[in-house]
């Protein structure tokens, strides 16, 4: 999983892939480093892009692009 890092709002913007269907959570690639995320739209199949679009502490909300 990603290095410990204590502040993700660095991730905001990125572009993602899933590794994992988003039902509403899984992993998804971000610059290399595998992170859990949650899709803030519904379903998302795995190998799909998604944006990072929020993060609340250490939780990462992505959507589909």
């Amino acid at each position: 999983m990603a290095k410990d890092i204590q502040d993700f709002t660095a991730l905001v913007g990125k572009i993602a892939v899933t590794d994992t269907a988003l039902d509403p959570r899984g992993t998804a690639t971000i610059d290399g480093e595998v992170y859990e995320v949650e899709s803030e739209a519904g379903y998302v199949d795995t190998g799909r892009g998604v944006r990072i679009t929020r993060v609340k502490g250490r939780k990462i909300f992505v959507r589909r692009v």
